[in-house]
């Protein structure tokens, strides 16, 4: 029996309906009447005479104890949940599922994984919990949701895309700017769920997926060092150039490099540029975190047409060395070897600190030339921001 006990009416109903809903096969829900929830005998009379009735009813079965001349009702169990339901006059959570997801069902075109997650979403919805942290017949989040995964989907399979920020993206495509600001995790999920295969992309945190398909919560230029052009002109001198990803098409080298180093992160891409790189003898990139595809196809199409040895320095954690795994493979589609740059086993086990990693990550790693630091980093739970790490030229 429920050891909550009960002295109202529509709460003990309420409340054997909610269980119902979660486990319909249960054979025995009961509930307790709470004895000492009654001001008066009055309300415990015509609460006993109300029980009666749905007993009558077929609705429950009294549960009582004590000797036969004074035996007393200590609880109910459910007999038909259907009369219960039509005693609160509510709507079974199933059917309220169901109806909250109509609309969405019949938008034409869903891909059968979409179908299934909406299934699936009904599923739990009819046992009144959530699904992928969408409350309970949310139907009209649920819909955002995939409509802004297949949106992402879109962006990521098909040709690169200028950068856009998070509202403009979503009030594009669901017509609610804050959607996919409520909803990131939810988003990069459900974008797995429907079209499945995804492994790489499923390892992501969901900035870091969303910022790969030109989604960030800002858009950011390409921050660059080096002799380069925009539509064939040069820069004035200076330290690094910011060009807007509209504009990457047009970035061109003016001269050969001698090294390209991509860098993760902000402060250490300025004092690589400002201390140790020289001019005309090195190309840099700010990499953002996980590139943006704008910036991405740049790196790729000037270390292409470089052909230099190419290096990336990042943070030594699961997120950067699925960067540079990242970076790795769309280097090595054009026939590019990226070596890391102070990343090492080495300064790793100098300089980390212990941190909570799951190992599935350097699973992914075992052909990249990080693999021995992703199996370090799984192994001994070490980690190590390239911010604490002083600037170098890299060496080969």
């Amino acid at each position: 029996m429920s050891r909550r006990g009960f002295s109202t009416i529509a709460s003990l109903v309420d409340g054997l309906l909610a269980r119902h809903e979660r486990s319909p096969a249960a054979k025995n829900l009961t509930a307790a009447i709470d004895d000492g929830g009654f001001s008066t005998v009055d309300l415990r009379d015509g609460f006993d005479e109300e029980l009666s009735a749905l007993e009558r009813e077929g609705g429950i079965e009294l549960i009582r104890a004590g000797p036969k001349t004074e035996r007393r009702v200590t609880g109910v169990r459910l007999k038909d949940a259907g009369v219960l339901y039509r005693k609160v006059d509510r709507r079974p959570s199933a059917e309220l599922a169901q109806a909250s997801v109509e609309e969405l069902r019949s938008r034409p075109g869903l891909p059968a994984g979409a179908v299934g997650l909406i299934d699936d979403a009904v599923a739990a919805w009819a046992r009144g919990v959530s699904h992928i942290g969408i409350r309970s017949g949310d139907g009209r989040t649920l819909r955002d949701v995939i409509g802004l995964a297949m949106a992402l989907h879109a962006r990521l399979s098909g040709d690169p895309q200028a950068e856009q920020d998070f509202r403009t993206f979503s009030r594009l495509t669901v017509g609610d700017s804050k959607a996919l600001e409520r909803n990131v995790r939810q988003v990069a999920f459900a974008m797995g769920r429907i079209f499945g295969g995804l492994e790489d992309q499923s390892r992501l945190d969901p900035e870091e997926l969303l910022a790969g398909a030109g989604i960030r919560r800002l858009p950011q230029p390409i921050l660059l060092h080096g002799e380069i052009s925009l539509d064939g002109r040069a820069f004035p001198a200076m330290p690094y150039v910011g060009i807007p990803t509209d504009c990457a098409s047009g970035i061109g080298l003016l001269s050969r490099p001698d090294y390209i180093l991509t860098i993760e992160n902000f402060t250490s891409f300025v004092r690589h540029v400002r201390e140790v790189a020289r001019p005309g003898r090195a190309l840099v990139v700010y990499a953002g975190g996980f590139p943006s595809r704008p910036t991405l196809g740049t790196i790729t199409r000037l270390a292409a047409e470089a052909r230099v040895p190419t290096f990336h320095w990042g943070d030594m954690d699961p997120g950067g060395v699925r960067i540079f795994r990242h970076l790795e493979t769309h280097l090595a589609s054009v026939g590019v070897s990226l070596r890391p740059h102070l990343m090492t086993v080495e300064l790793l086990r100098r300089h980390g600190r212990p941190v909570e990693v799951g190992a599935e990550f350097a699973d992914d790693m075992k052909s990249s030339a990080v693999a021995d630091l992703a199996s370090f980093i799984a192994g001994h739970g070490l980690s190590h921001e390239q911010e604490e790490i002083s600037p170098e030229i890299p060496a080969w």
